[in-house]
């Protein structure tokens, strides 16, 4: 038969009509399923860049509430640019309620792209139910009416999102091509079984076509059509796994960049913490020092002299309570020294027996041969009394048992290192303590906000326990672990490094130490000293009290003028008392400078936190003696005469 022939043959037969049917439809199929991706992935990609730039401006918006109700800009805006140092980020914005405009904080795709498609997300920022005094922290009172602060908005510039849509098209192109090539190519002797091969086909097609990309069409022989169907089931297989694992990729960078603000947000509240401890006690330095200065002049049967001692009370439960804020961030007191935690254990919960339910049972299980731990015992009677009250304050039921347990436990570093602290001990013999609950247990938003400061899920909670508790065991170079369940009950874990593996630490005075009316101990000393302070108020309250101690004074304001007045009268100066934060020049800078000039100058620096700080940035002369504000006259008088007594 001719080639002609043979063509004209073809052309008017049913298998080309069927062929060409066939050839048609998959064209369509293959244009309607790559459609039908190209869509949803693009509906995807943009609501999953919303749904992002929601989740940041909520966090930001939650991370900002303490800075923006003390309208402190310089916060604000560390913040602010935080947020916006991601590639999408054109610009975040904070404004105040009457809608002024407080920072404006360009971000990357600001500077790198000039498009003017992008999305904005604009949330109000809302005070969160705290205390909004001392007063009220320390009577428990917490007002739960929220009031607007500002506004938080960010916008997102499109241009990754229009990348993103170029590559879904050209990707789901050329698949669609490649598939409607591979099945017109292999259905071109369609003959006997193709209807009902086809009919199936369609069917599948037809599945698939409603989203169902695990369907599968079924395959009954080995002709074109289930070559087809299996074409077609290998493609809608490809584009299964390919959205599982987008949808895989995408929680886990979801949770890790919840994971990093969670990190941020806590961060940013130790460092907060942190100052207001710092700026408290130095007020608390003033209030303390003045107050104890007036009852000197007051005969002890004096009606104002009651008052006073009234207010130098509450002064110093205010001083505990900043120093909670510091033990947060792990810049508590520490006095260390050899402790046995069963004592401990027992005295605290025998405590806590006295005060709980009676339907709640104390069980104790104490290894017998605990080794001795190096630690603050204020702070480790502080940490068991918080975990033992947390566990009985759990059990909400008609009754319930908390279990203390005791014991040592040889660690490896792959154990340390699910530790909940960021910095993880290194392996060793750790002495362990556990309390454990059948109380309600926690939920996952529970546990990850369980150790924020002032965060509780009681009603008359500081939200200060768990913070402490957190701050202690970093303070002690310890590691803490935390299971939890809804119903079925809480374990703490924590694990101190046995005496033996521990370094010893210099033993501190106490930072408060009761007033007293007359410093006979010191009165007999002379010499002229000077005071380094850049608080006016607290230089005044430091000058005086070394001048009771009988010294003369002469006083600087920072760290360039204390250098100055001291190089006029370096060799008149029985030493310097001075403070170690400072603008312009902090303490121990000055100090270096004071010891070029004259190197057996004494210096005494005093500082809101602990002594260990310093460690870390002495890098020449240590000073003479430490202080540790708020401090009182006895406190300065004994540390000025172990200085002076000292060869």
């Amino acid at each position: 038969m001719q080639p002609q022939t043979r063509w004209s043959t073809f052309r008017t037969s049913f298998q080309f009509k069927l062929f060409f049917i066939f050839t048609l439809i998959t064209f369509l199929i293959s244009l309607l399923l790559a459609a039908l991706y190209i869509t949803r992935e693009i509906e995807t990609t943009r609501h999953e860049a919303t749904e992002q730039l929601e989740l940041r401006t909520a966090n930001l918006a939650e991370s900002i509430q303490l800075p923006l109700y003390a309208h402190n800009l310089n916060a604000l805006r560390m913040l602010a640019e935080q947020a916006a140092k991601a590639p999408e980020i054109r610009t975040v914005e904070i404004f105040a309620p009457d809608g002024t405009e407080l920072v404006k904080v360009q971000g990357a795709a600001e500077k790198a792209s000039a498009s003017s498609d992008s999305i904005i997300h604009t949330i109000e920022v809302r005070s969160s139910p705290l205390a909004s005094s001392v007063e009220e922290s320390l009577t428990g009172s917490i007002n739960t009416a929220t009031s607007l602060l500002g506004k938080v908005s960010i916008e997102r510039s499109s241009d990754d999102l229009s990348r993103a849509i170029r590559r879904i098209l050209l990707f789901s192109s050329i698949v669609a091509v490649i598939f409607w090539l591979t099945v017109t190519l292999l259905s071109y002797l369609i003959l006997k079984k193709l209807i009902r091969s086809f009919n199936t086909l369609m069917h599948g097609i037809q599945v698939m076509q409603e989203g169902d990309f695990s369907a599968r069409i079924p395959i009954e022989s080995n002709d074109e059509p289930a070559r087809a169907a299996r074409a077609i089931n290998r493609l809608a297989e490809m584009l299964q796994i390919r959205g599982e694992e987008n949808s895989r990729l995408q929680a886990e960078r979801l949770h890790l960049e919840r994971q990093s603000l969670h990190s941020q947000k806590l961060e940013s509240l130790g460092v907060m913490a942190g100052g207001i401890a710092h700026d408290f006690n130095n007020l608390l330095q003033s209030i303390l020092g003045n107050m104890e200065l007036a009852t000197m002049k007051l005969d002890s049967n004096s009606p104002p002299r009651k008052y006073i001692d009234n207010a130098m009370n509450a002064a110093r439960r205010a001083a505990l309570l900043t120093n909670l804020m510091l033990t947060y961030v792990g810049k508590g007191l520490i006095s260390r020294k050899e402790l046995n935690l069963n004592e401990l254990v027992r005295e605290n919960a025998n405590v806590v027996k006295t005060a709980a339910a009676t339907t709640i049972s104390t069980e104790l299980h104490l290894f017998p041969a605990l080794p001795f731990i190096l630690a603050d015992e204020a702070h480790i009677h502080q940490l068991v009394m918080n975990l033992i009250t947390n566990a009985a304050e759990a059990i909400t039921g008609p009754s319930g048992t908390v279990r203390i347990t005791t014991g040592v436990q040889e660690c490896d570093q792959a154990l340390l290192n699910a530790s909940l602290l960021e910095e993880k001990p290194e392996a060793g013999l750790y002495v362990f303590l556990e309390v454990s609950d059948d109380g309600c247990g926690m939920s996952e938003e529970t546990l990850r906000r369980l150790f924020d400061p002032f965060f509780s899920t009681k009603f008359t909670g500081r939200g200060l326990g768990m913070s402490a508790v957190l701050g202690i065991m970093k303070t002690h170079g310890g590691a803490l672990y935390v299971e939890s369940n809804q119903g079925t009950g809480t374990i703490f874990r924590v694990l101190f490094p046995a005496a033996d593996s521990a370094v010893p630490t210099p033993v501190q005075t106490a930072a408060v130490a009761t007033p007293v009316r007359e410093v006979t101990e010191v009165t007999s000393m002379s010499g002229l000293v000077l005071v380094v302070d850049d608080e006016k108020s607290v230089l005044r309250v430091s000058s005086k009290m070394v001048l009771l101690c009988g010294f003369s004074v002469i006083t600087a304001a920072d760290g360039l003028d204390a250098v100055a007045k001291f190089r006029e009268h370096a060799h008149e100066i029985t030493f310097v008392l001075m403070d170690l934060t400072m603008p312009h020049m902090d303490g121990i800078a000055a100090m270096n400078e004071l010891h070029l000039i004259r190197p057996d100058t004494k210096v005494i620096l005093a500082s809101g936190f602990n002594e260990d700080e310093l460690s870390d940035r002495i890098t020449g002369c240590p000073p003479s003696g430490f202080i540790r504000k708020p401090y009182s006259m006895a406190a300065l008088g004994t540390e000025i005469r172990r200085v002076l007594e000292e060869t």
